[in-house]
């Protein structure tokens, strides 16, 4: 899912200690629902990433509109998912917002880091 078909080792042991501290109050899914809501995120930007890397023929305008409509279906899928775990499922929004949020933080030095 990181760069080089490696795994998210930074990224995915964040969501777990994430997890392991949510545990403690009992809302650990809530953590990992938000975690799991980041590696969703992580494996679309790859897959548009090597998409794009597929293409190295493509004009500068076809590559600007494939990295839009990326980041819009990402920012969907991520809002959508976000609220349905708040309103429909009746998550614990803490939980659910520091596993996302640490979990992207996680993701990027991942990306620092496999560079």
């Amino acid at each position: 899912m990181a760069t080089r078909s490696e795994w998210p080792k930074v990224q995915l042991s964040a969501l777990l200690m994430v997890s392991i501290y949510f545990s403690m109050n009992n809302v650990a899914i809530a953590a990992i629902y938000g975690g799991i809501i980041g590696l969703l995120n992580t494996s679309l930007i790859n897959r548009h990433t090597n998409k794009q890397k597929g293409k190295l023929n493509i004009s500068p305008g076809i590559d600007v509109i494939m990295m839009s409509v990326s980041v819009i279906m990402r920012m969907t899928l991520l809002v959508l998912l976000t609220f349905f775990g708040l309103l429909i499922i009746g998550l614990a929004p803490e939980a659910l917002i520091i596993g996302l949020v640490l979990g992207q933080i996680g993701f990027l030095i991942d990306r620092v880091i496999n560079r």
